[in-house]
């Protein structure tokens, strides 16, 4: 997880420098937490497996405000494709709980200026405001125009033109999101499904939609449960135009209120006209009435109606399913479970392995070296996870490393205050729906003379356990099954396990003998350790 925060408090004071320092290959989720503030600056996600969270949703903007009318080097206007404040071309991105807009202003003085730019395919936007006038919500692929704005960031050419766009695999889902625009302010050729959304008309009026989805394409736009609103005078928004011919847009279950036009659908003046591929089913509210709409646009049956589901509409070849959540397992504890960079190799936490054996869900590693229950809360870092849980998660806390040490910033009590931290975890974990489990710290490699052994986390294991039990929450006896594994292989054997090295290792030059932190082979071999216990209790 990376922290994002203006006042320097996090990992980065920009969203860009944060976007650039992801690789360009990984494979693995990657959390940006975006803390209250205005951004602005424009925005280019052109790395997959992105999940971008505020930490308020009216409290953290991004803001830009470039326009189709903003001149190029050669002196002539830009266009709408290059105006976005927030351009997407990765590929499963989450955006969630923030505010995206573009202030460039009217469209009568500026033209079109777009505030999201959604590129990509397999995109998510929940409880996202986007805000502009013109042009909002531009959902479809890249040109080459955009790819050489871009650099040098890569991202993809796509379509020479989006104006007759041929079929392309382009998907987007936003759920409980608000849209604000006027004229065409939600666009492109891509499949998109709506959920509960609201769309807010501006005063001017205008078009809810222009979609210009391929003759190929089945659905474009579908609107489930959404609302339409708006501050322009009664009947002055209408629910789209077609940009091209075979525009594709339905509401179901829509409300609509008086801004609504009753006419519903509208031709393209001088361009394409309105067909049955425009359609509502069960709309409600003050301009639902059918009777009065666009005589080309169509009254879907029930029958009709039943085809729109998330599955027919984006479920594609891959069966995505953006409603059904894949789960994130959020790592909370020390240097014995973080991750370490390259040049620590081959120390390397378990928590940074067991990113590789686990395929039903993401690993989301928070620990920290250094931090005790207590240290990792006063450092606010507990409440940035918890701005990320959701239903489904998993909580992992495992700490006392650091519990035991004496400096007053991270001691705490065995019997008192240690186990009243770890219930912060807990609290936090069931009221975001997650699952809470706690891991008793992992043993040390101290043995006896007589080659035994030896206890060093004192009462702290076992405060963990009675709190699990009082609590009712899962338990992994990490120190139990370590302790058992180091006293089978022995004090020779075991050394394999931790980051024991020789003089002339490149990251280790004079050579290190460290009993606590692990080596590469042992955090794979811990890692399995903690699967297997959690599988244990799952059979």
């Amino acid at each position: 997880m990376y922290i994002i925060a203006k006042d320097g408090s996090g990992d980065f004071t920009s969203i860009q420098a944060a976007i650039d320092a992801i690789p360009q290959s990984s494979r693995h989720l990657t959390i940006l937490l975006m803390r209250m503030d205005e951004y602005q600056e424009r925005v280019i996600v052109n790395k997959d497996n992105v999940r971008i969270i505020g930490e308020a949703r009216d409290r953290t903007v991004i803001t830009a405000s470039a326009c189709a009318k903003d001149l190029n080097e050669a002196g002539q206007p830009q266009g709408t494709f290059l105006s976005a404040t927030f351009l997407v071309t990765g590929r499963n991105v989450e955006v969630e709980n923030l505010t995206i807009r573009n202030d460039a202003g009217d469209g009568d003085a500026v033209g079109q200026a777009v505030a999201v730019y959604a590129a990509g395919d397999r995109g998510v936007w929940r409880n996202v405001r986007m805000i502009a006038h013109q042009d909002t919500l531009f959902c479809g692929p890249t040109m080459p125009k955009v790819a050489r704005a871009a650099l040098p960031r890569l991202v993809p050419e796509g379509v020479p033109s989006v104006g007759d766009c041929p079929a392309v695999i382009g998907r987007q889902y936003f759920e409980d999101c608000f849209i604000q625009g006027d004229v065409d302010f939600i666009f492109g050729p891509y499949t998109c499904w709506f959920e509960r959304c609201t769309l807010f008309m501006n005063r001017r009026g205008g078009y809810y939609t222009a979609a210009n989805t391929p003759e190929q394409a089945p659905f474009g736009l579908v609107f489930h449960r959404c609302r339409l609103s708006g501050e322009c005078e009664a009947g002055q928004g209408y629910l789209g135009r077609p940009w091209r011919a075979w525009a594709h847009t339905v509401f179901l279950h829509c409300d609509m209120d008086e801004h609504v036009s009753p006419e519903g659908f509208q031709d393209w003046q001088g361009g394409a006209s309105v067909t049955e591929r425009c359609g509502e089913y069960a709309t409600t509210g003050a301009r639902a009435d059918q009777s009065t709409r666009h005589p080309s646009q169509r009254r879907l049956t029930a029958e009709d109606a039943a085809r729109y589901t998330i599955r027919n509409v984006i479920g594609g070849y891959d069966g995505w399913n953006p409603q059904r959540r894949t789960p994130t397992w959020f790592l909370c504890g020390d240097s014995t479970m973080a991750d370490y960079a390259p040049c620590f190799a081959p120390m390397t936490g378990w928590g940074q392995a067991l990113k590789d054996l686990v395929d039903d869900a993401f690993v989301e590693n928070c620990a920290v070296c250094g931090r005790s229950s207590k240290s990792f809360v006063a450092e606010k870092r507990l409440g940035f996870v918890e701005l990320c849980l959701r239903k489904g998660d998993k909580l992992f806390i495992q700490f006392g490393h650091n519990d035991e040490k004496e400096d007053i910033e991270r001691a705490t009590q065995p019997w008192v205050t240690y186990p009243e931290y770890l219930g912060m975890y807990i609290d936090a974990a069931r009221a975001q729906g997650a699952e809470p489990i706690l891991l008793t710290p992992i043993a040390r490699r101290h043995f006896d003379e007589n080659g035994c052994l030896k206890h060093t986390h004192g009462d702290y294991p076992a405060a963990m356990r009675n709190l699990a039990t009082h609590r009712n929450v899962r338990l992994l006896d990490m120190e139990k099954a370590t302790e058992a594994l180091l006293a089978s292989l022995g004090a020779e054997g075991s050394k394999a396990l931790f980051n024991w090295q020789e003089k002339g290792h490149p990251n280790y030059p004079d050579g290190v003998q460290d009993n606590t932190h692990l080596s590469d082979t042992g955090a794979m071999r811990l890692a399995q350790l903690a699967l297997d216990l959690l599988s244990a209790q799952d059979a």
